[in-house]
């Protein structure tokens, strides 16, 4: 999908394109049209109109009164606009903001956003997709938490909609259903993959238990199946406050596994980020594999300041979405809207573009499950996507940390 050039974009100019989008007031906590709870409505209402019998009773009522009588194309938002979190809150609406973009630069005016309150488990997400459908939802972006996942895809399915999940839960994936997100498969095969290519004959996988590192040991474990290479050693630890101990012993049975051999000929794959990788690298460092004979692997999160400014990490590559791709979006975002974007606000947006980039004055028809299942994917906010029986696959790059930052050590495929 090419972006078009935005020269400037204020919320202000957003909010005077409303009736593209059925409004653009960001629901918050609280609030309420008499529509449910928060997020539940549809800003700029037409009047009531004669209804045909095959729509369901809302639809009319959710069509602004510039659409009335015209084809119009209409695209559920579900996002946890009344969370008791306030970061939770604060992901829904940039999770808003970005749909809101991606329509004012994709769009043609044909589509009204109807946001909807998800709330933060699967009885609230049922409840959010049964509005929309009453609404005549043609498309579902959300819902952002895996416990929703399965109540969306249920009544959509029946109803013919297609949903974009913007969860990393892929179980209820295809027939519909496609997962739009980031997956721990993408970063642990490609990062396996490239080095195995560059060198490292063995590998092992430092990861913690349950089904995030599940999914992170599966994948490197293919891909070394698939180069023909030994199985990766796999080192696991509990995460709970109270079994700090397994980490340290885990951390302590990789560098031992690490043993031996030539420089660089050993990978760890470490499936951690933040505070939690510093003190694994620590372990790994001060028990023999230091960076400067062992391979640090990385499968996402590793793009920080605190990551990238830790002499341990000196060496370490990293799997990732292109970083210079995002920052045209990003760049946008934050002249239209007073927050910065989240990881999640990207996805937002794609989707969102892709929806709009095909359903041109009106017509969803040519927005199909043969179109999203195409070879050639679609150029995002973090570069090149496409499906595969629903579930999403990114071209990702792979960095190097050096001592000023981070340079490319491959780029991100623009073809597949």
């Amino acid at each position: 999908m090419v972006q078009r050039k935005l020269s400037r974009l204020v919320p202000a100019l957003l909010c005077g394109f409303a009736l593209v989008l059925g409004g653009c007031a960001t629901p918050s906590a609280g609030s309420s049209d008499g529509q449910g709870p928060a997020g539940d409505r549809v800003a700029s209402r037409g009047p009531t109109q004669p209804q045909a019998p095959r729509l369901p009773p809302m639809r009319l009522e959710a069509t602004p009164a510039n659409l009335l009588g015209r084809p119009a194309v209409r695209v559920a938002l579900l996002a946890p606009f009344s969370s008791s979190s306030e970061a939770v809150r604060q992901e829904a609406q940039a999770l808003q903001a970005a749909v809101e973009l991606a329509l004012f630069e994709h769009g043609d005016g044909s589509v009204v956003l109807l946001p909807k309150d998800s709330g933060t488990n699967a009885a609230d997400a049922a409840t959010a997709t049964r509005r929309a459908l009453e609404n005549g939802a043609d498309f579902i972006i959300g819902p952002m938490f895996a416990s929703g996942v399965e109540a969306v895809a249920g009544p959509a399915r029946t109803a013919g909609v297609p949903v974009f999940s913007l969860s990393t839960d892929t179980s209820q994936a295809g027939n519909g259903v496609y997962a739009l997100t980031f997956l721990p498969e993408d970063d642990a095969r490609r990062i396996a993959s490239y080095a195995l290519s560059r060198g490292v004959t063995r590998l092992i996988v430092l990861a913690p238990e349950g089904d995030y590192g599940d999914r992170v040991a599966r994948s490197v474990t293919e891909i070394a199946s698939g180069a023909g290479r030994p199985a990766p050693r796999l080192v696991r630890y509990n995460t709970d406050a109270s079994a700090a101990a397994t980490v340290i012993a885990a951390g302590r049975e990789a560098a031992a596994a690490a043993a031996g051999g030539q420089r660089y000929e050993t990978g760890i794959v470490i499936a951690e980020r933040g505070s939690r990788l510093r003190t694994l690298t620590s372990l790994l460092a001060t028990n023999g594999a230091s960076p400067s004979r062992v391979r640090y692997l990385g499968v996402g999160g590793w793009n920080s300041p605190a990551t990238l400014a830790d002499p341990r990490m000196l060496g370490a590559w990293f799997a990732t979405p292109d970083l210079q791709a995002r920052s045209s979006f990003e760049a946008r975002f934050t002249a239209a809207f007073p927050q910065t974007p989240t990881r999640l606000a990207g996805i937002g947006y794609d989707a969102t573009a892709l929806i709009a980039n095909q359903v041109r004055n009106g017509d969803k028809s040519s927005l199909t499950a043969r179109m999203l299942a195409g070879n050639d994917g679609f150029m995002g906010v973090d570069g090149l996507f496409r499906f595969r029986n629903g579930v999403i696959e990114r071209a990702l790059a792979v960095y190097e940390i050096g001592p000023d930052g981070v340079r490319i050590a491959d780029p991100a495929p623009t073809s597949w």
